[in-house]
């Protein structure tokens, strides 16, 4: 473990409180196994490589393993963000959830120029703090200190704060299981899920607090435990979705440099991309790498052949198609080498080709 330790002395903080757990180890080990899942197979093995021996329960643990080391106070700010009941989150450059998730987010994106201890340390903070940010007492109130000040008492277990409770308590009195979760899943929910939004998201765990706080004096009964083991099940499957997206943007395997002029003659009707606009109304395979794409709920747009505005040709995929592929797009064709079949079509004076089926799209 000693090597994920020094690599986490890279990043620097300061901290004001003492809380750090959430979910408690089985959560979080949870919703690292939930991500799994629903990562895509080439991301599933650049992470197990990156983690080494490492399991993913305990990588998914490991900011909260780490805790009892003093060397690792200045992280405990990392875990949550806290603000005044009634107002909206104020960016700053405090070290909350919300700025450590984009820090680290940010600096994936270019893990190429970061040594693998400090890539496999970005990866080890975002497995654990997606965890975090879906507990709703960490984007809670900071009066109470997250509830961590609200003294509560449920059946003959020791009195716990309200924190604990949520953190510790409920799933393990309740054995939630991955099961439990996934009871709850729809495939619209990956489907629908396109952009990494922490602030976004830190509000959907945030609205949770009117039921987290809806109890009587100081004593909580059966109904609010079952209660709120559902809402329990449904953040934990909510994490490991949104990380499963997380983890998609950053740790795919870009396609492999290839000869596109001899896949294209393998086609009757193959062209050279770069040659699109001399077959305006033909129908046509075109062979290329995407360079890059701009998706809206509504449309589509994949430039091959060149980046946007210079690209030969352009991939069109309406919104209302969208279901009919298997993965979101952006997930689905970034960085890949793809192979489409269709009728050149000019748009203000480039070049197009609009897809409906998802057949008519080879990813080589």
């Amino acid at each position: 473990m000693n090597k994920y330790i020094l690599a986490v002395l890279l990043f620097c903080g300061t901290c004001n409180s003492s809380r750090l757990l959430a979910w408690g180890p089985e959560g979080h080990a949870i919703v690292g196994r939930l991500a799994m899942r629903f990562v895509h197979d080439d991301v599933k093995q650049n992470i197990y490589k990156l983690l080494g021996n490492m399991t993913v329960d305990t990588a998914a643990n490991w900011m909260d393993i780490v805790k009892s080391n003093s060397d690792y106070d200045f992280m405990r700010s990392w875990h949550y963000v806290d603000f005044p009941k009634g107002q909206q989150y104020i960016p700053s450059n405090n070290d909350n959830i919300i700025n450590r998730l984009t820090l680290a987010y940010n600096e994936l994106k270019h893990k190429k120029l970061l040594c693998e201890d400090q890539v496999r340390t970005d990866l080890l903070i975002i497995l654990h703090l997606m965890g975090d940010l879906h507990m709703p007492l960490h984007a809670a109130y900071d009066e109470d200190l997250g509830g961590n000040k609200v003294v509560i008492q449920y059946d003959t277990i020791k009195t716990h704060n309200l924190h604990w409770f949520w953190d510790e308590d409920i799933i393990n009195l309740t054995k939630i299981t991955d099961a439990d979760c996934l009871q709850f899943y729809d495939k619209t929910m990956s489907d629908t899920l396109h952009e990494v939004d922490f602030v976004s998201w830190m509000y959907d765990s945030r609205s949770l607090l009117g039921a987290v706080y809806d109890f009587p004096g100081f004593i909580l009964d059966e109904n609010y435990l079952q209660t709120n083991k559902v809402v329990v099940q449904k953040q934990l499957l909510k994490a490991g979705i949104r990380l499963a997206l997380v983890l998609n943007k950053l740790f795919y395997s870009p396609a492999p440099i290839i000869d596109f002029s001899a896949i294209t003659a393998t086609y009757k009707n193959g062209i050279d991309v770069k040659n699109a606009e001399k077959f305006l109304g033909k129908k046509v395979t075109v062979c290329s790498r995407v360079y890059s794409i701009r998706s809206t709920p509504a449309i589509t747009q994949i430039s091959i052949g060149d980046k946007f505005p210079n690209n030969p040709l352009t991939i069109i995929i309406f919104g209302k198609n969208y279901s009919r592929f298997s993965q979101p797009l952006i997930d689905l064709f970034t960085d890949k080498n793809i192979c489409i079949k269709g009728l050149i079509t000019e748009y203000k004076g480039k070049p197009q080709i609009v897809v409906d089926d998802p057949n008519d799209i080879l990813i080589l």
